[in-house]
């Protein structure tokens, strides 16, 4: 067992089920050593995301493992995560029933390869569902954007890192939920956020079989190039 495992918490937000390809995932890693937190309960995935982050770090963890429950992935894209030393890193992997990444790329991005070929991407607003974050992007944020510790008065205060907020796009403002919130945050604390594009991730979902489904498979490729629109 890897004592670094130790170090790395996962922390999963279910206020649903998880997805039998997630829980597959998530059961390899607590075999090698990581607590996984499977946390239900919360109707505010923001309050969720902060109570769990401020929970995590109050506990001593170094690493903050967010995977959805809907995410299917390889337990050792963990490692090759961990093993870049960034402090704030994710796969990338579409969104559900829209031909779009969830994560949101950085001005200018024209494609991404996945796969062979691909690496380490800069991007503006990473998705939880796979990212890795360490303590020193929470510290920075609480620091030097002010961020109180809220609900003192209660059994367990909370920062909140994941709080929505706003921010002006040119002539326009723009509503950030709760991931892309944290990522900007963490931006302006001095923590840009990367991707590795190697990774392949599949975010479960529902799917309406037809007739093209019984003739044919949808075709899959060790290397893919994303054109983005």
């Amino acid at each position: 067992m890897n004592p670094s495992t130790k170090k790395c918490v996962v922390l999963v937000p279910a206020n649903g089920s998880i997805e039998p390809e997630c829980e597959q995932g998530l059961r390899v890693l607590e075999s090698r050593g990581y607590q996984v937190r499977r946390v239900p309960g919360f109707a505010a995935i923001d309050l969720a995301r902060s109570q769990m982050a401020t929970d995590a770090l109050r506990d001593g963890f170094d690493e903050l493992l967010w995977i959805d429950s809907d995410i299917a992935f390889n337990a050792d894209d963990v490692e090759k995560l961990r093993g870049h030393g960034a402090t704030m890193i994710a796969g990338l992997y579409p969104k559900k029933g829209t031909r779009a990444l969830a994560s949101h790329l950085l001005p200018g991005t024209r494609k991404i390869v996945f796969g062979e070929g691909g690496g380490i991407l800069p991007i503006l607003y990473p998705a939880t569902g796979f990212l890795l974050t360490k303590r020193s992007v929470y510290e920075a944020i609480q620091t030097k954007l002010e961020l109180p510790v809220c609900n003192t008065q209660f059994e367990r205060p909370l920062v909140p890192y994941f709080m929505p907020t706003i921010v002006t796009a040119g002539e326009h403002k723009w509503y950030l939920s709760e991931d892309f919130a944290f990522a900007e945050r963490a931006r302006r604390a001095g923590h840009p956020a990367l991707a590795d594009t190697t990774i392949h991730l599949r975010h479960i979902g529902r799917y309406a079989y037809s007739w093209e489904d019984a003739g044919g498979s949808l075709s899959r490729h060790s290397s893919y190039t994303f054109h983005v629109a």
